[in-house]
């Protein structure tokens, strides 16, 4: 009886050891390759460090993006280098997006990572190429087509104030126009503030006048208050005209607008000083 319990125990570890080691190879399949369908992509937004967003959109790059990726060859080991050259932001049909890191200049090797996963995958010299001359033409196309209708940007919107009129600065979209779709996440509002070339100064309460490019259906303006432990302040609008909050000191002003093909996001800064009363 003992010697059968004893070859039963044997072969019931044998089986163990059997499913352990196929779940130990299911785990590395799911990591070891990039999986990604140049077809369900609507988009791909790519930005240089800390330069401006530009937009891949093009079939034939959507394809060369993916073939390069999906050959990379995936390694466990995590990574302690410096900032990476680019990232990319790819939007898919079902809503979902995949972001990218790459690390392709010329000093580098040409590795990747892509985010919610561990470690890092590496790129062949000829995807390395392929990559970069992709990224490098998609920038520099950016740069010198200020209006191009297969990228569609939502309007912009003029704000006058203090006396000065000026851009306001343009921030996180989606916009849906001429059959394509795009969605595009920018810096911290504090960030953003920086590219502002006018800063005007102005009486707290006074009337700041919005002007669209294209009419929005809804607008909301939050006001906030770096530097002051004082929570952000929703702002009444009426007829896109709006009074600056109260109070003196530096105010950011943020706006949301919507339209039918999608919303957006601006925002502007006001030096702002009390009103004096008169005597």
């Amino acid at each position: 009886m003992n010697k059968f319990a004893l070859i039963l125990f044997t072969i019931i570890l044998f089986f163990i050891g059997l499913v352990g080691c196929g779940n130990t190879g299911t785990e590395v399949k799911q990591t070891d390759q990039i999986e990604l369908n140049a077809e369900k992509i609507v988009s791909i937004n790519l930005i240089e460090k800390d330069h401006p967003v530009a937009t891949i959109s093009e079939a034939s790059s959507f394809k060369r993006f993916v073939q390069a990726i999906t050959t990379a060859e995936y390694d466990k080991g995590q990574l302690d280098i410096a900032p990476s050259d680019y990232r990319t932001t790819v939007n898919m049909k079902d809503g979902i997006s995949y972001e990218f890191s790459f690390w392709i200049g010329e000093s580098n090797s040409g590795l990747l990572i892509q985010s919610g996963q561990m470690g890092h995958y590496r790129l062949s010299d000829t995807s390395k190429k392929d990559l970069l001359d992709l990224f490098q033409t998609t920038l520099k196309e950016d740069k010198n087509s200020p209006a191009d209708p297969i990228n569609p940007q939502p309007p912009t919107v003029q704000v006058t104030v203090g006396g000065e009129q000026f851009d306001a600065i343009q921030g996180s979209y989606c916009w849906n126009e001429y059959g394509k779709g795009v969605c595009v996440d920018m810096a911290s509002y504090d960030q953003l503030v920086t590219k502002q070339k006018v800063h005007p100064k102005a009486i707290s309460r006074d009337q700041v006048e919005l002007k669209f490019s294209s009419v929005p259906k809804e607008i909301e303006v939050m006001a906030s208050f770096p530097g002051e432990e004082r929570p952000d302040e929703a702002l009444s609008v009426d007829n896109n005209s709006f009074q600056l909050a109260a109070g003196s000191g530096r105010h950011l002003y943020i706006i949301q607008a919507r339209w039918p093909q999608g919303s957006a996001s601006y925002v502007f800064e006001v030096e702002c000083s009390s009103s004096v009363s008169k005597n």
